[in-house]
Formats: structure tokens, sequence, C-alpha cells
């Protein structure tokens, strides 16, 4: 009898938490229940008040692009196509998100532009499982 093998989905970043069947996700972030100031990630203290009254939650998943540049010259280890555009996308609650822009010619990117959180596959690990990460594109 052979033991079948059920690849799972894991997220490459412990702040994304994939939803249903892995396809989609959503950021997790902290918030102060001190100055309600939020925060992408797990700090142990609050950024603004140093308060560590703090609140795991879903963040939004959808922001406004701030600011982005293009990659010629990739970091070591990256898999993906180069070049590649890096934005900044400011969620409603307040914190930035620096992440990679797909699904949008570079000529069309507008500062301003509403952006959703999408979920990707970026390769596999040594079990077979897809590794996932966190991308943003234009609302569409």
């Amino acid at each position: 009898m052979t033991e079948e093998t059920v690849s799972k989905r894991i997220p490459v970043v412990k702040n994304l938490k994939l939803l249903g069947d892995g396809t989609q996700g959503v950021l997790m972030g902290i918030v102060c229940k001190s100055c309600g100031e939020y925060s992408v990630g797990s700090p142990a203290f609050c950024p603004k008040c140093s308060s560590d009254e703090l609140e795991e939650v879903e963040l939004s998943k959808e922001g406004i692009l701030r600011t982005y540049t293009v990659i010629y010259v990739p970091p070591p280890g990256w898999n993906g196509d180069v070049p590649y555009t890096l934005g900044q996308v400011t969620l409603p609650e307040g914190p930035d998100v620096l992440t990679e822009v797909i699904d949008c010619p570079r000529e069309e990117i507008k500062i301003g532009m509403k952006m959703e959180l999408v979920v990707r596959v970026a390769g596999k690990d040594d079990e077979g499982n897809e590794i996932v990460v966190h991308k943003w594109r234009p609302v569409r």
C-alpha cells in the first residue's frame, strides 16, 4: 500500500493568512488597543505609543498605490521575472505594504490607482508543497 502525498499551500511570510483552498488570502496585522495604530506584521510593542496591548486583525485587501519603481537587478534568491515593478500600497487602516505589482503593463501604472491583494504560487518546496506569496494588482 502506498501512501498518497497531499501537497499544501504554504505562505512565504507569516502575516499572509490563506483562505479556503489557498487561492485567496489576507494580510494579518495588529491594532493597538491603546492608541488605535495599525501595523503590518506582528511587533511586540506599538510603534506609535509603545503599548503592548495589541490585537491581531485582518487588514484590508484593497489599497492605493502610493509609489513604485522598476527593479532591473533583483535581490539574491529572486525567482520571478526581471524587470519587475515594486510598489508601495497604502491600506485604508494606514500602514504601507511593499510588494510586487502584477497584471498591469508598466506604462499603465499610475500613482493613486486602486490595488487589490492577490495570492500567487512562487515555487515548490522539497516536499512538493506550493510556496505562495502576496502581490498586488489594479482593481478591475
